[in-house]
């Protein structure tokens, strides 16, 4: 039996521990797959680790096999980072999804159903409404339609689990779901107090965690102090190059929305983190900059991401396994790539969304060469 896990482990604490060991308890002989973003995050920013350090914690604390989401999609909304992920555990046969949720399970399948049954007045809503964000479109949806939905059902665990829930739906998936309630449900507080199962409270607190040492399991404590990768600040400086030096333009790039070049060009001359609060606003929030950002400086294509969508998963990145796992086992209905003489057997479309990865590795390690095919498949022995 194989479980899958989406995640990002940016970093690995005891929550993700915690729902490892949840799964093991169920189903004590089953293999756990994760699904990992790599060297860039959903938040629309470099994962505070190297994805060869996510993969070396997540063997080391009971992961059988660490399978990549690719950049383009890790950069993705909600949506389609949900949708993505859960095609790859669809191609590569998984009995289980397993995800972390703040709100009752029977409540995020009725919003769920609320959603698909009303989709296209929602669709409507939005459009109507093109100063708010999606996310607060739907709740003000829901409020008017009489559907009492708490705030906490929006919260980022609770969004990335519906789409996951839809997403099976969607494809016809036989895999099944396998939701985990989070220990401590503030996901997104950066308080100390809750360092031990806050991923933000550990990236907020980098500084601090000698502290703290006995509160973040051992490994994430030890690569965080050695390889904490912080090389946010320098995109202020290839985003103002690629604006208004090369003039590169943004209306074709995934996630871009008409006018969004002015806003950002407004916010050049402060710093990184000061643009993020100086251009946000109800429509935009900062992750969804980000990622633009990320996407228009890797000129990622909408038309791109969407048509790669619409395909079947051709192969996956493998990043690493221990040496229990059966790799045939999910070498069934899509080629696994993980070594340069796999990627030149791909096709034309699958060798771009690749190359994505490494693009994003050029950007991290700019002063040193990049190896990122060379470095994997991390093997536990």
């Amino acid at each position: 039996m194989n479980i899958a896990i989406v995640c990002e482990y940016n970093p690995f604490h005891f929550g993700h521990l915690h729902q490892i060991k949840k799964i093991k308890k169920v189903f004590p002989k089953a293999n756990i797959i994760t699904i990992m973003s790599g060297n860039v995050v959903q938040r629309g920013e470099f994962s505070v680790l190297d994805k060869l350090y996510k993969t070396k914690i997540a063997l080391e604390y009971g992961i059988d096999c660490v399978i990549e989401i690719p950049s383009v999609f890790s950069l993705q909304s909600a949506q389609n980072f949900g949708y993505y992920a859960i095609k790859i555990i669809d191609a590569i046969g998984c009995d289980y999804v397993s995800f972390g949720i703040e709100s009752e399970i029977e409540d995020l399948i009725s919003f769920k159903n609320f959603l698909l049954e009303n989709n296209d007045n929602i669709e409507q809503f939005i459009c109507d409404n093109k100063n708010l964000s999606y996310n607060k479109s739907i709740m003000e949806f829901s409020k008017q339609n009489y559907m009492d939905y708490s705030d906490e059902i929006f919260r980022s665990n609770n969004i990335l689990a519906l789409e996951y829930i839809k997403s099976l739906d969607k494809i016809n998936s036989n895999c099944k779901i396998l939701p985990i309630k989070r220990i401590n449900s503030d996901y997104n507080s950066n308080s100390i107090e809750n360092i031990s199962y806050s991923a933000s409270s550990i990236r907020s607190n980098i500084e601090l965690l000698d502290q703290y040492e006995s509160k973040i399991p051992t490994l994430t404590y030890e690569f965080l102090k050695n390889s904490y990768i912080e090389v946010n600040k320098k995109l202020l400086d290839i985003l103002s190059y690629k604006l208004l030096i090369e003039k590169y333009k943004l209306d074709n790039i995934t996630g871009y929305e008409k006018g969004l070049e002015n806003l950002l060009t407004k916010g050049l001359d402060k710093n990184y983190h000061a643009l993020f609060k100086n251009i946000k606003n109800r429509k935009y929030s900062q992750n969804r900059l980000k990622r633009l950002i990320l996407n228009y400086i890797l000129e990622v294509d909408k038309k791109f991401v969407d048509d790669i969508l619409k395909k079947d998963i051709e192969a996956i990145r493998l990043l690493g396994f221990n040496k229990k796992f059966d790799l045939s086992m999910i070498n069934k209905n899509c080629k696994i790539c993980s070594l340069i003489r796999d990627f030149s057997k791909l096709s034309e479309d699958y060798q771009k969304l690749f190359e994505f990865d490494i693009k994003v590795s050029r950007l991290i390690y700019s002063t040193r060469k990049v190896n990122d095919f060379y470095d994997f498949p991390v093997i536990k022995k």
